[in-house]
């Protein structure tokens, strides 16, 4: 029975992290656009690793509050009965909006293009829990930032987004690096005008890609205006949400049954100055996967969009995010999946 001792209070200690709600990012203000993934250690245990992001932190927005690009890689590992920030490193520049994933092997969080504080990037990086960043494959074919991503049958997808910042219309291909073997070059898919979006609903399924959502955009006064979009598709089966919705906390997260997303915007108050933004949407979305049809289990404890959406144990996480234009939520928000959307 004393053997037993130290093997059932690592136990315990595991299961009362597991338990606890996690802490608030280690930015009072919060990020959004940030790339995250739950990563295995070399001993097994498993981490959040997240990077960069933007935020407003002198002033908001409507005061003429400059937007931070940010570059800090950030962990967050449970131990001592407790989860637990700590600073690993940095990426080679700040980014935000960017696509990624884990590896294969769940030891690094690979990132793809993004927006960077003067332009937009195709690079892709490999970042490793204990912060180191090296090149990972070939770039992007071109820049992309704000697109829809997801992982099936170890590709990584990424799909519209825009080039540049003053793009009036998205990116109208799927652009897919093979992360097995990452030295072969990305393959681009003929142009779909229905690729042609930013920040859709994406998630891997056995089916396909699923796809839908998003924002379109077209040029208005010389400005990108935005057109959301409701539709869902994955191969040659079609559905709908039940409205219009972009941004969701994401990729979607895949289950037996269905596909789940967090929050996003659904256009409502679109134009609306940001001093009188409402908030963003709150709902928690699951998607069937076999016929697309669309259920609301509940609302999220807080507004989100454009916050990574990911998996630890049997629960949703939402890292960070926007809660309306300008302003970010420090959270980190952890939701139990019901049993039987497991």
């Amino acid at each position: 029975m004393l053997r037993l001792l130290p093997w059932l209070g690592l136990f315990l200690t595991t299961a009362f992290a597991r338990a606890q709600d996690l802490p608030d990012l280690p930015d009072p203000v919060g990020r959004a656009g940030m790339m995250a993934a739950v990563l295995r250690e070399p001993d097994g245990s498993e981490v959040i690793l997240a990077a960069g992001g933007t935020n407003f932190p002198d002033k908001p927005l409507w005061q003429g509050g400059q937007k931070r690009y940010h570059a800090d890689i950030l962990k967050l590992t449970a131990g001592g009965g407790a989860w637990r920030w700590s600073k690993v490193g940095e990426l080679p520049e700040a980014l935000v909006g960017a696509a990624f994933c884990a590896s294969p092997a769940r030891d690094a969080l690979i990132i793809a293009g993004g927006a960077a504080a003067d332009g937009h990037r195709g690079a892709v990086w490999s970042v490793t829990t204990d912060g180191r960043v090296r090149r990972f494959g070939p770039d992007l074919p071109e820049a992309r930032a704000y697109a829809g991503f997801a992982v099936r049958d170890g590709q990584l997808h990424v799909v519209g987004g825009i080039a540049r910042p003053d793009a009036t219309a998205a990116v109208a291909t799927m652009a897919s690096l093979d992360l097995r073997h990452p030295d072969r070059p990305w393959v681009v898919s003929a142009p779909d005008a229905g690729f042609a979006r930013i920040i859709p609903l994406v998630a891997g399924t056995e089916a396909g890609l699923l796809f839908g959502g998003g924002c379109s955009l077209t040029e208005k006064e010389g400005q990108p205006f935005r057109t959301y979009h409701r539709d869902l598709r994955v191969g040659e089966t079609r559905g709908a949400l039940a409205g219009p919705l972009a941004g969701a906390a994401g990729p979607g997260v895949v289950t037996r049954t269905h596909v789940l997303f967090v929050g996003g915007d659904d256009g409502a108050q679109y134009g609306r100055p940001p001093e009188t933004h409402r908030g963003l949407a709150r709902r928690i979305l699951a998607i069937d996967l076999r016929t697309l049809a669309t259920k609301d289990l509940g609302a999220w404890p807080g507004p989100v969009a454009v916050a990574p959406l990911l998996r630890l144990g049997d629960d949703l996480v939402t890292v960070s995010g926007e809660m309306r234009p300008g302003v970010r939520t420090p959270k980190l928000t952890r939701w139990t999946i019901p049993a039987e959307y497991r």
